[in-house]
């Protein structure tokens, strides 16, 4: 009788679990809905690379976009090489916000990396990262010695 209860307290405890975690997912974001934030063309407006600022001419020359999840980035002060990517994951909920995708064409094709994120408004936003995929950034900005990047993108508005 005792191992009946037990059962039957296990099934609805992990029941009641299961619906709070998926009623608090569906309060947050979408990774859709998210991702929606992205789409289109961005041109660079600022850089910084390893505590140092990004030449205005690479500046001028870069360009990101996002068509789904897939992504193309021109950055000269990263490569000379065309970066294709996929976004694999957004996770809006964190504080910063954290951005994960996967090279699949470019310098490091096949690494992950974890970025943070934060929109400044619906046509701008920033994005602080390590190249290397070994650590994830907690600030924006970068420090010598770091090899972080911290780049601010504008939307091209069409």
């Amino acid at each position: 009788m005792r191992s009946r209860i037990f059962v039957i307290v296990t099934v609805v405890s992990l029941v009641c679990s299961v619906w709070t975690i998926a009623a608090v997912q569906a309060q947050g974001p979408s990774f859709d809905a998210e991702l929606q934030r992205f789409q289109g063309t961005w041109v660079m407006i600022s850089a910084e690379m390893d505590g140092k600022k990004v030449q205005d001419a690479h500046v001028k020359q870069s360009r990101i976009t996002f068509v789904g999840d897939k992504v193309e980035v021109i950055t000269p002060h990263q490569h000379k090489d065309t970066i294709i990517a996929s976004i694999a994951k957004l996770d809006a909920t964190k504080n910063p916000k954290e951005m994960h995708w996967v090279r699949t064409a470019g310098p490091k094709a096949g690494t992950t990396m974890i970025a943070i994120y934060e929109f400044e408004g619906p046509d701008q936003y920033k994005v602080c990262f390590d190249p290397a995929g070994s650590a994830v950034p907690k600030e924006f900005g970068t420090k010598a010695g770091s090899g972080h990047i911290w780049h601010t993108w504008k939307r091209v508005k069409q």
